[in-house]
């Protein structure tokens, strides 16, 4: 089953800020419900990280691993990712980008994902899993802008209100 994902949300931090939280992989993966354990397998390029959650009767805990493909200072990013649950309930392989644009307010976050699931996981559909991806998303642009607001108050800026 192939989902597609495309989400956009302005950030209220200038783009250096936001690339540089961006580019900063375990700390923005900080900021994604259900990450964890991320650590960097080869500098810049290479990380491994475990995502779990539940969708519907699914509790998955999936070792994930991310590679980056492309950098475009300081705007864009893309990435590919592969899982594979213990238990065989869930399998994808897929591509992730986030953008960012500069904006009068500060930055346009637009992140797009299209990742082929496999395993029991798939029956579900892609209506369940959308859903979740809304629910995630929300909460990681909730995270994400909390992050930011920290990082300007400890740098002691306060020009970009976040």
């Amino acid at each position: 089953m192939l989902l597609e994902i495309n989400k956009t949300s302005d950030v209220q931090a200038d783009q250096s800020s936001a690339w540089a939280l961006i580019r900063d992989v375990p700390r923005l993966s900080s900021c994604i419900p259900g990450v964890s354990d991320v650590h960097e397998a080869e500098p810049d390029l290479r990380y491994t990280a475990t995502v779990s959650d539940k969708l519907g009767p699914f509790k998955l805990t999936v070792p994930v691993q991310i590679q980056i493909q492309s950098i475009d200072e300081p705007r864009r990013i893309t990435a590919e990712l592969t899982g594979n649950d213990a238990k065989g309930a869930a399998r994808f392989r897929g591509t992730l980008e986030a953008v960012l644009e500069p904006t009068a307010s500060g930055s346009k976050l637009a992140i797009g994902a299209r990742v082929d699931v496999l395993g029991r996981l798939a029956a579900l559909g892609a209506a369940p899993m959308r859903r979740r991806a809304d629910q995630i998303f929300t909460e990681f642009i909730r995270c994400l802008s909390a992050e930011l607001s920290a990082a300007q108050a400890s740098s002691g800026g306060g020009d970009v209100p976040v």
